[in-house]
């Protein structure tokens, strides 16, 4: 008796393995369907759409940290505020783009000619904002200069006034884009996207505001040149651009001296076959 109950085990034990042998093996091949992730289909209008997703994804995700921080702090559980607290800093030390650019979804062929009150008044915010980033903190710096100790504010940059500007001009871009101000408001989005650290994208913006108006009156090709050559490594096409800053942008401030320098530096020597890298 002890024998055959012995064996059943065995044989409903053998089988039990089986079954989970088959179920992982089905799980290993089985590929998610269309049940699964919906199917997306590459255009301009998806990734907008997809884009505007993720933005106000993020934005319920700070939303409702906040919320719980706030439960938390009604019931004085201080362990659980720290975490919410380390979580809503690590969010907002990360960088978030945005993925649909305005400068990109414009693209090249728009043409800064309409004179738009609507529009003036959105780059006069935006000018504005920028120029008033920086915030003076009274906390006292000690300074050496020339052997005496001077006391000195400490001075931050705004990052969400920085993004106010932006967003300011972005929507200038997308709301009026025949009028005169839209190589402007391409401009300082370069500046400020360069101030990020975000080197493509402000080449991207630089590139529009000479692209949409040729006689732009800012020195948008050689900002490019710099980003290229001393950010990107794309020194060929820095060099070109060199050229064309020093041709049509020599009477803006910049020093055409020191871009002939560079130029010889970039140029290849005659006869020779070594590309510029």
């Amino acid at each position: 008796m002890k024998k055959a109950l012995f064996s059943a085990t065995l044989i409903l034990l053998a089988l039990v393995i089986a079954a989970y042998g088959m179920r992982d093996k089905q799980l290993m091949v089985d590929k998610p369907g269309p049940e699964v992730f919906d199917k997306i289909t590459p255009s301009a209008a998806t990734e907008i759409a997809m884009a505007e997703e993720l933005a106000a994804t993020r934005l319920a995700y700070h939303k409702q940290l906040e919320k719980i921080k706030s439960f938390y702090e009604q019931s004085g559980n201080q362990l659980k505020i720290e975490w919410v607290e380390r979580e809503l800093k690590s969010l907002d030390s990360i960088p978030r783009y945005r993925y649909v650019l305005q400068a990109e979804v414009a693209g090249d062929n728009l043409r800064a000619k309409d004179s738009i009150p609507k529009a003036d008044i959105l780059y006069k915010e935006a000018l504005e904002i920028y120029n008033h980033t920086d915030l003076i903190f009274p906390i006292p710096m000690l300074v050496k200069h020339e052997d005496i100790a001077l006391q000195h504010p400490t001075m931050y940059v705004s990052k969400k006034r920085l993004q106010l500007a932006l967003n300011k001009c972005n929507d200038l871009i997308r709301d009026y884009p025949t009028s005169d101000k839209i190589d402007d408001a391409a401009y300082l989005a370069g500046e400020i996207h360069e101030y990020y650290g975000d080197y493509s994208i402000a080449v991207l913006y630089y590139k529009r505001a000479f692209e949409w108006n040729s006689e732009t009156p800012y020195p948008a090709r050689y900002m490019v040149a710099r980003i290229l050559d001393y950010k990107l490594s794309e020194r060929g096409q820095a060099l070109q651009l060199y050229r064309e800053a020093l041709d049509k942008e020599s009477n803006y401030n910049i020093n055409p001296d020191q871009i002939r320098q560079r130029i010889a530096e970039l140029a290849p020597e005659p006869n020779s076959s070594v590309d510029i890298k």
